[in-house]
């Protein structure tokens, strides 16, 4: 096969993977795969949190390397198992280089989920978490809309591609914000339990397993990295929780909660 070829494809490959949130070493041993199988000798694959590397050499003995910097990164665990499909096909011989390069291309511009469908997913997981935590139906409920228009902002700073660490601040000020304003409507009985089960969405729970996956693998720069990104979420999160939770008890006193 065409070496310039394998290696494209490898690189798209892992780019789609990494950037919809999968762990280091799935990436390296699909990229690793493709190469075997186009024929490159010594084939070598490497993936970072933020990067990606593919090298072999040729049958002419010429030695081919790129790399891709992935700076999107999200969880779309869609596009993952389709590539994960994909290649396992082409391993198998049922699919050419290109069409198979040609099938990539296809699932990386696969627009993300609706909004609409993001919103209520995320109404309905903080509606199971805050009741799971103990609070009532009434305060699962007020989880339930609180996550809803917590939504709201984080998808829209996300569509300018403002940093993660201020949309996370947007989401934990926005939820808590929510979470107060039913509670003094009237919908709930505890605070505690509404605000959790709001933010629950952005908790990084995908960044930290991946991170623990990538540090038990030997892959240390990578879980480092991942750990790293999922503090920062945390912190991200918790500040926009205590900047709303401050400014309101200062102008309305610890009574409102």
């Amino acid at each position: 096969m065409n070496p310039n070829l394998s290696i494209k494809f490898a690189i798209l490959a892992g780019e789609i993977m990494l950037s919809s949130g999968a762990e280091t070493q799935r990436v390296e041993d699909t990229m690793l795969r493709i190469l075997v199988h186009c024929g490159l000798q010594s084939p070598e694959s490497l993936c970072t949190s933020t990067s990606i590397f593919a090298s072999g050499t040729s049958t002419d003995g010429a030695t081919i390397t790129a790399l891709k910097r992935v700076k999107v990164r999200g969880g779309n665990f869609d596009k993952i198992a389709r590539v994960n499909e994909l290649s396992r096909n082409f391993v198998q011989g049922n699919l050419n280089i290109d069409d198979a390069i040609n099938a990539l291309e296809n699932i990386n511009t696969t627009p993300p989920y609706p909004r609409f469908f993001r919103l209520t997913g995320s109404a309905v997981v903080s509606f199971c978490f805050a009741y799971i935590f103990g609070g009532s139906v009434l305060d699962s409920i007020a989880a339930f809309f609180a996550a809803f228009l917590m939504q709201i902002p984080v998808i829209f700073l996300e569509k300018h591609h403002v940093a993660a660490l201020l949309r996370n601040m947007a989401g934990g000020a926005g939820g808590t914000l929510c979470a107060l304003i039913l509670l003094n409507l009237g919908l709930g009985h505890n605070i505690d339990f509404i605000i959790i089960g709001s933010i629950m969405p952005l908790v990084p729970g995908v960044a930290l397993t991946n991170a623990i996956r990538d540090i038990l693998d030997g892959d240390l720069l990578s879980g480092s990295a991942r750990i790293l990104e999922a503090v920062l979420v945390a912190v991200g999160i918790a500040v926009g929780v205590g900047i709303v939770l401050t400014l309101w008890m200062s102008v309305f006193g610890g009574a409102s909660l």
